[in-house]
């Protein structure tokens, strides 16, 4: 597995959150023992506290926080665990893959969702049950490291070499099969993230970095050079309308590209190297590698080729 500090800064932040919540509620509630008596609530430890105030109720919709505090809460070691070596393991990839961002966005997107997905199965009658854990938002993130990395191998319940692209549905037909058993598994929830994580990265890959998109070419992408980070993506649209330059019997030149600059020789230019490379791995970080231009792709490996030049590798 990747090393803690190796790991995207999002993903570091996740882990160290619910390992946080977890040491309170198991650890300051559960072992020491302290207890509250809050006016209007009533007696109970601070772990019973958490659970009162931060888990997922599918019948009690409007209460918003729990949209996301559920997230965060885990009281059984076991479940704690389990839930973070899953975010450490496919979390890692699938967050350096997407960035910082859209992984941030996924998790959340997918977390919110599982749970809106369990308030619908509350008013078809198929679950009640109060929700805690990460598990809707890391089957999100399955999802995902499904899409990038279709034909990776993992030992599916630690015993069973299984790609990927099987795995992923084996455990929804697990889910299925067991989403009324009163297990007191979120069967619901994890099949939520699912579809959320379907939906979100249908719109990663047809929407949010597909240059063909409607963001990228369309009379719409002039507004969206206004505000973006990397104008350089967004095509400038031309009016077919505008006939300027039509009438002397040729097509308008198109535009002239700019090219990016090419990895130049000598120490003279080390530290506008190290400048670019400092700006695409920030770039890397935080969009992803697919957000890459071609031209950056070529500066790491040349940059990479005159790096072990250099060490005489």
């Amino acid at each position: 597995m990747t090393p803690f500090r190796f790991l995207p800064k999002v993903i570091r932040v996740l882990l160290i959150s619910n390992a946080v919540v977890f040491a309170v509620a198991a650890i300051v509630g559960g072992l020491m023992g302290l207890h509250l008596n809050l006016p209007g609530v009533g007696y109970g430890s601070l772990q019973e506290y958490i659970l009162y105030f931060g888990a997922f109720l599918p019948t009690s919709p409007l209460e918003v926080w729990r949209y996301v505090t559920y997230m965060f809460i885990h009281v059984d070691f076991m479940h704690f665990f389990f839930n973070m070596l899953m975010l450490w393991m496919f979390g890692a990839e699938v967050g350096e893959w997407m960035g910082a961002k859209h992984f941030a966005a996924m998790y959340f997107f997918c977390g919110i969702f599982a749970a809106v997905f369990s308030v619908a199965m509350s008013v078809l009658g198929l679950t009640h049950n109060p929700i805690i854990g990460a598990s809707g938002a890391l089957m999100g993130v399955f999802v995902a490291y499904y899409k990038f990395f279709p034909e990776r191998r993992i030992l599916m319940f630690f015993f069973i070499p299984m790609k990927i692209k099987h795995a992923m549905w084996v455990m929804v037909a697990f889910d299925i099969m067991f989403a009324n058993t009163g297990d007191a598994i979120a069967h619901f929830a994890h099949l939520g993230g699912v579809v959320a994580g379907f939906i979100y990265m249908a719109l990663y890959q047809n929407v949010f970095t597909k240059s063909s998109s409607i963001l990228y070419n369309s009379p719409l992408s002039g507004f969206f050079r206004l505000f973006s980070k990397h104008p350089g993506r967004y095509k400038k649209w031309s009016n077919p309308f505008d006939n300027e330059g039509r009438g002397s019997g040729h097509e308008s030149e198109p535009e002239t590209r700019t090219q990016e600059p090419e990895v130049l020789e000598g120490e003279v230019f080390y530290m506008d190297e190290q400048k670019r490379m400092d700006e695409i791995l920030k770039k890397v970080s935080s969009e992803g590698i697919h957000s890459l231009t071609e031209s950056e792709r070529q500066f790491l490996l040349k940059a990479s080729e005159k790096m072990r030049r250099r060490r005489g590798f």
